[in-house]
């Protein structure tokens, strides 16, 4: 069965759908599974099969709680009937609950011959770097691989506090980014995939040469770095 990689993080705004917009760069044949409160990954079409999250509370209430229960069914059917190599997005405020469920899991994937990674994202915020921990310590049961991408869009981690973190898992950086206003809306619309095919003569008229040139090497500086932060998960991926 193929190999199934997760992206988590409970935290919001660490750079989660950048690192999974990355991976689907990366390993282009993979599909990918979003789970999240609204679709982000708009402009990978129809490689992502999208859930919606969370089960919501009057739903809770009129079943006794069997809604919340069974809310991950289809996400977990999805991933045991992967036939390729599969990056799933976890939202926020959703992860440690997807985890706990997989660690409980654990055996019946095993014998099911799911093999699952899991990709920690991890900031200078105070929240992401209470989470980053718990999230690897709910891996362990079930995870075959365990990886850190410390994003340093709020500036760096402390060395010794992203050392401890990391324990057992393969640490990789994706520097604080710099880019023009115009760069950002690029890559807003079309994400990362979009960037190998800017027109250059196109940005130039439309924004002058200076500029031009200037948005088109923030992204690809930006997606060059982007996958180089994530290369050790996609290997893995792909055994």
């Amino acid at each position: 069965m193929p190999r199934i990689l997760l992206v988590v993080q409970d935290k919001g705004g660490v750079g989660k759908s950048i690192v999974a917009r990355a991976l689907a760069d990366a390993v282009p044949e993979a599909p990918l599974i979003e789970v999240d409160a609204s679709q982000r990954l708009l402009e990978l079409r129809d490689r992502v099969q999208f859930f919606p999250m969370r089960a919501d509370r009057a739903a809770i209430e009129r079943t006794g709680g069997r809604a919340a229960r069974a809310e991950f069914d289809p996400i977990i059917d999805a991933m045991t009937a992967a036939t390729l190599p599969t990056i799933a997005d976890i939202g926020a405020n959703t992860s440690a609950s997807f985890l706990a469920l997989l660690a409980d899991l654990a055996p019946d994937l095993k014998e099911a011959g799911v093999a699952i990674g899991v990709l920690v994202l991890v900031t200078a915020e105070p929240g992401a770097l209470a989470e980053a921990p718990r999230l690897l310590k709910l891996a362990e049961p079930f995870a075959a691989a365990r990886f850190v991408v410390e994003n340093r869009l709020r500036g760096e981690v402390d060395a010794k506090t992203l050392a401890k973190i990391g324990t057992g898992a393969t640490v990789t950086m994706l520097a604080e980014q710099v880019m023009e206003e115009k760069a950002v809306e690029i890559l807003q619309a079309g994400g990362l995939a979009s960037i190998p095919q800017l027109d250059a003569a196109k940005l130039n008229e439309r924004h002058g040469l200076a500029l031009g040139s200037r948005i088109r090497r923030d992204l690809t500086r930006f997606r060059a770095e982007a996958m180089q932060a994530v290369k050790p998960a996609a290997e893995w991926l792909v055994g």
